[in-house]
């Protein structure tokens, strides 16, 4: 059966990481399919899955959160990986300090619904600004928080080669 890679996306960023992790589990030779939440109908005919969303307002997106309470059953019965694209910026207290409130509440409402998640990471994501309020975007910068691709493709590859080994150790 192939591992599932699904995620939800509001720009196309997740997306983007979901076919990384897709393409580098099928080169060391899984089965993968991979699409948006709401093109998933059932978890039943995988071995894996591995969920991903961006954050907005310390929440995953709604598609994502309803994929995890529609799918929670299933999701139990198999190796599950999650990973998120969020909060981004200059090193500091501040933003570890965020950093980790964020981790710790996508944690948090994953784990009451699917307990046998196997690792949670939470990458930088991509962000120009654009969407932003000019004040807001102010704000922000103030804060240690940046816009551009903040996307740390070596720490996914790194993640996605301990997935892979993990299913190989799994026998998938």
């Amino acid at each position: 059966m192939p591992v599932l890679i699904t995620y939800a996306t509001s720009r196309g960023s997740t997306k983007e990481v979901a076919d990384r992790i897709a393409s580098r589990l099928h080169a060391v030779g899984f089965a993968v399919d991979c699409r948006p939440v709401d093109h998933v109908f059932s978890v039943e005919n995988y071995s894996a899955v591995i969920i991903g969303s961006p954050i907005y307002h310390q929440k995953w997106l709604l598609d994502a959160q309803k994929f995890v309470d529609v799918e929670a059953v299933g999701l139990r019965m198999k190796p599950v990986w999650a990973f998120s694209l969020g909060m981004v910026g200059k090193p500091g207290w501040r933003r570890a300090r965020a950093i980790k409130k964020e981790t710790s509440r996508i944690e948090d409402v994953l784990i009451q619904k699917v307990p046998k998640v196997r690792d949670h990471r939470l990458f930088g994501g991509k962000d120009d600004g654009s969407s932003v309020s000019t004040p807001l975007r102010g704000l922000y910068r103030c804060l240690g928080g940046s816009f551009g691709d903040m996307r740390d493709w070596t720490a996914i590859d790194s993640w996605t080669s301990l997935i892979a080994k993990e299913l190989h150790a799994d026998g998938l």
